[in-house]
């Protein structure tokens, strides 16, 4: 992790912590897509360059994870997600470089055209994948590994769930919002006045909302649901962020008490279409109308998050405005 968290709020050099992620990532002007949706100005923050052997918005929240894995001394990692899952492909990458042996557990999900890349990615870097025909079934399975590996290892292995949306991982999009505050200050970028990102697991959307909040910059968040309101809502993003922050408060009393209420965060749900990982056409098109201006995106997250601020700006909601669209989507090549 870099500094602008620690830098700020000190105590929080105690959560352990990895370097994974090449930071801070660029951020870079999309003039002419700015120009074609009508927009004063639209930025990219290309964490899809987050890492040099996988990418996207995970690689920020393994850096504490692994990080605490290590310092633990664990020997495995266990760890959730859908046949797709970047967060599992992600976990895999950097936990064999690591040293650690990493199984996944991974729920069913319509096909997508990254569905078999991924898989074929987790087995490359050594992650051992138990499939599962349903979410439910995900934790007994679970509970079962979990005493495996135990008796194994000698150790309990360490546990990260679907997304790695727990207190450690969520802190690593606070500091990330504390990276662009300072590219803004830098003068890299005009302070956006809102900011779009898909609303997944929570904690890109949450972790950002408040790291804003922690140092009063006036940025709205739009989380665009990917997935059902039992895996991802308002209400269950305000329980994210209370226990982040109750975490950096623990490490560092300087850190202010925020309400989850008056953090700035917002949420769509009009863009999810037929379910988790199943195409829409307005993400196609976004996923179209991306590639046209040098971004390459997918239609289960970034496609979705798109079209959402392709339907805000074609509205008029946004034409004196900043924009920054967060790239949560790995670019760097799959690894076989």
């Amino acid at each position: 992790m870099t500094s602008p968290l620690r830098d700020r709020f000190p105590g929080t050099q105690a959560l352990a912590h990895v370097t994974l992620a090449c930071l801070p990532t660029p951020v870079e002007p999309l003039t002419e897509l700015a120009r074609l949706l009508g927009l004063r100005s639209l930025f990219v923050k290309r964490d899809d360059v987050s890492g040099e052997a996988y990418g996207g918005n995970k690689v920020r929240k393994l850096e504490l994870l692994l990080g605490q894995a290590l310092g633990e001394q664990r020997k495995s990692v266990l760890t959730f997600g859908a046949r797709g899952s970047n967060h599992v492909r992600a976990t895999a990458v950097y936990g064999k470089q690591l040293g650690l042996r990493v199984h996944a557990v991974l729920t069913p999900q319509p096909p997508t055209p990254y569905l078999e890349a991924n898989l074929l990615a987790d087995r490359a870097a050594g992650a051992t994948l138990h499939f599962v025909d349903s979410y439910r079934e995900s934790a007994d399975r679970g509970t079962a590994l979990q005493n495996q590996l135990t008796r194994e290892d000698g150790i309990d292995p360490f546990v990260i769930p679907f997304g790695g949306t727990v207190p450690r991982g969520t802190i690593g999009f606070v500091n990330a919002a504390l990276e662009l505050a300072a590219q803004v200050e830098r003068g890299e970028l005009p302070s956006p006045d809102v900011i779009y990102v898909p609303f997944g697991s929570m904690g890109t959307a949450s972790g950002l909302a408040t790291g804003f909040a922690a140092i009063g910059l006036p940025i709205a968040v739009i989380g665009v649901r990917v997935v059902p309101t039992e895996i991802a809502s308002l209400a269950l993003a305000r329980r994210v962020v209370q226990d982040a922050v109750a975490l950096l408060r623990e490490s560092d009393r300087g850190f202010p008490t925020l309400e989850p209420e008056k953090v700035g965060l917002r949420v769509r749900d009009e863009f999810l279409g037929d379910g988790y990982a199943m195409p829409t056409t307005e993400a196609q098109e976004a996923v179209e109308l991306a590639a046209a201006h040098g971004l390459r995106l997918e239609t289960t997250y970034t496609g979705k998050a798109l079209a959402a601020l392709v339907a805000d700006a074609r509205a008029g909601q946004f034409t004196n405005k900043t924009v920054l669209f967060w790239n949560t989507y790995s670019s760097r090549p799959i690894a076989r």
